[in-house]
Parts: C-alpha cells; sequence; structure tokens
C-alpha cells in the first residue's frame, strides 16, 4: 500500500488511531474471549500495516546521506522500548491491573503520532556538510 500513495501520513495516522481505539476498548470493555482475539487480531493488523509507510516517512524525514543513521536511531529506540516495557507491563499485572497493559500501550501509539507529526512539519534539519579528516 505504501507505493500506491504519496500521502503516508493520513494513512499512518488513521490505522494508528483505529489500533489505538480497539486496544483501548479491549483494556476497557470486557469481551467474551472470542471477540477479544478478533479485535486484537484486527489492532495488529492495523498495527503492522502502518510500518512500511511509516519507514517511507522516516526516510523522508531524514536528511540526504543521513537514512543510515536516522533509521538505526529509530530501531535502537523501538529495540530499547521492547526490552523496558515488559517491566512496567508485569508489574501492572502482578497488581491485578491487567487492563492498565492495553490502555498504557492505546497512550504511546498516540504519542508516537506526535514523532510522526514533528517529522512531517518542520523539525527537519539541513544537512551540513563536514569536511573529511
Amino acid at each position: 500500500m505504501a507505493d500506491r500513495t504519496d500521502r503516508h501520513l493520513p494513512f499512518v495516522v488513521a490505522l494508528t488511531i483505529g489500533a489505538a481505539a480497539l486496544l483501548l476498548l479491549v483494556g476497557i470493555v470486557s469481551f467474551a474471549e472470542a471477540a477479544t482475539i478478533g479485535v486484537l487480531f484486527v489492532a495488529g493488523l492495523m498495527t503492522g500495516a502502518s510500518l512500511t509507510p511509516r519507514d517511507v516517512m522516516v526516510k523522508a524525514a531524514a536528511p540526504p546521506g543521513q537514512i543510515g543513521k536516522v533509521f538505526g536511531f529509530v530501531s535502537s529506540g523501538m529495540s530499547l522500548g521492547g526490552a523496558i516495557m515488559p517491566v512496567p507491563y508485569g508489574m501492572s499485572i502482578d497488581a491485578g491491573r491487567p487492563e492498565l497493559v492495553l490502555v498504557v500501550v492505546a497512550a504511546l501509539l498516540l504519542l508516537s503520532l506526535l514523532c510522526a507529526g514533528g517529522a512531517r512539519f518542520g523539525f527537519r534539519r539541513a544537512a551540513v556538510p563536514v569536511a573529511a579528516e
């Protein structure tokens, strides 16, 4: 889908808000097991479908010649979040509040949109050439 349009931000925003809404719904409302699985499946599809356009947006936001550094930074941030967040999620579950896990995930998904919007709307700096040593 990412190759069929150059308007990636609205696509990513719609999918991310939709996934966050579904996760929040499952975190707040009690569903039957099959319905919970179905809703989380759709939320996962929405999140997964937003990854390729998000990568295209990261590439477009990167300064010329800095794409590798930008992808390295983004990938490191995702790995760091994946390493850190299981601890507070586990603490929430151990405290008897497992529904908070999905609420926090939904909130973090929505916060990620601020990064996408910031990259799109003017926080880019021009690359400054540096002399070789």
